[in-house]
């Protein structure tokens, strides 16, 4: 049976306008569905916050991004095998725990870190007048990879040294234990708190003024196969993200009440005073702080010699976060000029 050309015509308009809609970016049937993703977290700190918040109030989905939340308690597994099983890991553990398993070809990346920007002072001998001259010196810190630790390499580092060749890092206790130690030449320079390198200058001990330190306080980590895999993902997951630290900041009263039910009623003195702390510490992006990830590194290289030929540049992916930086979308949450 033939078929008039008034019907044929008719059905390839029909046909043409299913196929648009069909192809249309706003119907097209993956637009319409959220992408499922498996969130894990090492321990409670300002990233676990944060993303708490921006599930509870609908960020991630709002950026079709659906987050299966997964607890790890063991926070020193904060690394490439707490990635087992999970697509992204929030958290921050024994820098080893993510250095070694990269120095090893292990298939990682860090996709965003918070950083607390600290005011440290450095204390030295008597006989150093700029923090260059402790080259061949004792450095005096708590322990190894705490940070303590991570601001000296930081400071040493930007005075030209390496915290691993050019001088001796040595466990010396909390911050008045090194003042001590300064004290007695036991060390010959020592990062100090700023209450404590206060104590220490009426004591007649040395301080070297420092510009303020970065120091890694989380990391978010996820495979560099994942992001081969799902880049429109990792990208919807970081402007969602980058959504919950704009409404942690700006929305104190919701943000608590979201942060409250996940502890005991008894503690809600604690998590204001948690609350004030982390919104202190944010900043618009979670940033790649070049500065605080080679501190990381410096601290691997002492007790691995396997990290020590590895760069920061080796274990970050900071594109996402540049797409951001000067994207509308970051213009567009805040209203007022920050700081980026």
């Amino acid at each position: 049976m033939k078929l008039s050309q008034s019907t044929v015509l008719l059905s390839a308009i029909a046909l043409l306008a299913t196929l648009e809609l069909i192809l249309s970016p706003g119907h097209s049937p993956a637009a319409d569905k959220s992408k499922r993703l498996r969130l894990a977290y090492s321990g409670w700190e300002i990233g676990t916050a944060v993303s708490y918040v921006g599930v509870d109030s609908g960020l991630f989905k709002k950026h079709d991004v659906d987050l299966e939340e997964l607890p790890i308690r063991d926070t020193l597994s904060a690394g490439v095998q707490s990635l087992l099983g999970v697509d992204l890991l929030i958290g921050f553990g024994n820098p080893l725990a993510i250095l070694q398993p990269v120095a090893g070809g292990a298939d990682i990346s860090l996709i965003g870190a918070h950083v607390s920007f600290d005011h440290y002072g450095m204390a030295v001998a008597s006989s150093i007048s700029a923090i260059k001259d402790l080259k061949g010196k004792k450095i005096g810190v708590s322990a190894l990879g705490a940070r303590s630790d991570l601001i000296a390499r930081v400071i040493l580092r930007r005075a030209g040294l390496d915290p691993a060749k050019d001088v001796e890092v040595v466990a010396a206790g909390l911050s008045p234990s090194r003042a001590l130690a300064i004290s007695k030449n036991l060390v010959q320079g020592a990062p100090l708190s700023p209450d404590v390198a206060a104590e220490a200058q009426k004591l007649g001990i040395k301080i070297l003024e420092v510009r303020p330190v970065p120091v890694v306080t989380d990391l978010i980590m996820t495979t560099r196969s994942f992001v081969r895999r799902e880049e429109d993902t990792v990208r919807r997951f970081m402007k969602g993200y980058a959504a919950a630290i704009h409404h942690f900041v700006t929305k104190r009263d919701d943000s608590l009440a979201i942060l409250k039910k996940y502890f005991p009623g008894n503690q809600s003195v604690t998590v204001d005073a948690m609350y004030d702390s982390f919104a202190a510490q944010l900043r618009p992006l979670p940033e790649l702080t070049v500065e605080a990830i080679q501190a990381l590194v410096d601290v691997g290289a002492v007790a691995d010699q396997r990290t020590k030929s590895l760069k920061p540049t080796d274990i970050i992916e900071p594109r996402f976060l540049e797409e951001l930086k000067g994207s509308k979308f970051l213009k567009d949450l805040y209203t007022e000029k920050v700081s980026l």
